[in-house]
């Protein structure tokens, strides 16, 4: 029986991956760790610096400078910058939505931003979790491409916004969308699916039936 597993949910904004991780966080007793809200704080500090996407000096000098470190509340991870931590409603805010997936496409910031990601494993392991949910962009391709079980969430766009709006939410959706659209998603192995046609309860069970797969073995 294997006695720790990572997990790794992929898909487009607003296709239901936060709201699945915590479930399955919660139902196996793993860590959940959201990569968008570790790209929200560091973008929610370089707009604080004054600094615009396409000063690329400027944003590595910063990433240069900075120290992350890892805040656990309950089963969630969370980032912290230079020792702050930061409120959901700061990484929510109009200002963060217009502008995450600009500075999230920059090349610096998702290369100074990897390394922290995958050790979250360990994380994790030292902390006594059962195993690690982690959630966002490139997670099954690039960040955790090794993980145990690796699934790709999807739905319309019409659908998704609607989400966002039953949330009093704007999060750009049609933007974030294009700059998506050249992201290479690794195929093999990948599980997709479509929570538009699947509620949450039912995207968490197919999770967990691959789940107890592996922890009956």
């Amino acid at each position: 029986m294997q006695d720790f597993i990572t997990v790794a949910i992929d898909g487009v904004a607003a296709s239901g991956k936060t709201s699945t991780a915590l479930r399955i966080a919660d139902k196996y007793k793993f860590l959940a760790a959201s990569t968008g809200s570790y790209y929200r704080a560091v973008v929610l500090k370089m707009m604080a610096a004054n600094l615009n996407s396409d000063d690329i000096s400027g944003i590595q000098h910063f990433l240069g400078e900075i120290v992350l470190g890892t805040e656990i509340i309950g089963n969630i991870s969370t980032i912290t910058i230079d020792g702050k931590s930061f409120e959901e409603k700061e990484l929510r805010t109009q200002e963060v939505n217009k502008n995450v997936a600009f500075y999230a496409s920059i090349p610096a910031v998702r290369q100074r931003l990897l390394p922290y990601q995958r050790s979250q494993i360990n994380e994790a392991h030292t902390n006594g979790f059962r195993g690690l949910i982690m959630e966002g962009r490139d997670i099954t391709s690039i960040i955790l491409p090794d993980a145990d079980l690796r699934f790709f969430l999807e739905a319309g766009a019409q659908e998704r916004l609607s989400r966002r709006e039953n949330d009093r939410e704007h999060d750009y959706l049609a933007e974030r969308d294009k700059i998506d659209i050249g992201r290479t998603i690794r195929q093999n192995g990948v599980h997709k699916i479509d929570t538009e046609v699947n509620n949450l309860d039912a995207v968490v069970a197919m999770i967990s039936t691959e789940i107890d797969k592996i922890l009956s073995t």
